[in-house]
């Protein structure tokens, strides 16, 4: 009896050809598998990414607009109530204004810097910098 199983079954640890092509096939199934489930999570990883980004670039705009006009609208104030205490109007209501719009300016390019430094940091390259150009050498 141990003769017949012997003979009906392989030796342990060895494989038939019909085995072998078999464990190939699935492995190749699970192969592509494996990449298919990859590729979504990396297309939901990027598209999660581009989101974030998106939201990053309005948030920001918005901070920089709002900005603006609270410098212009600060100085504006500033300057009307030192004409009203003075008697100087309009004078230092538009020198007011002027300086409030310069330092809403000078506030946007404070923020764009910092904006600018955040995202150097996060990728490897350089906004705003020239790229040499192959035609050159």
């Amino acid at each position: 009896m141990a003769d017949s199983d012997h003979g009906a079954h392989p030796v342990k640890g060895h494989l038939s050809p019909e085995d072998i092509a078999e464990f190939k096939r699935r492995a190749s199934e699970l192969g592509t598998r494996i990449g298919s489930v990859q590729a979504e999570k990396q297309a939901e990883i990027e598209d999660q990414q581009d989101r974030a980004n998106r939201s990053r670039g309005m948030a920001y705009g918005l901070r920089m607009s709002s900005e603006l006009v609270a410098a212009i609208l600060v100085g504006g104030f500033m300057g009307y109530v030192l004409d009203a205490w003075l008697g100087t109007r309009p004078w230092l209501f538009l020198v007011f204004i002027m300086l409030g719009f310069s330092a809403g300016i000078l506030n946007i390019l404070r923020a764009f810097k910092r904006m600018q430094a955040e995202i150097e940091s996060q990728k490897d390259f350089k906004l705003g910098q020239s790229v040499p150009d192959n035609d050159d050498q």
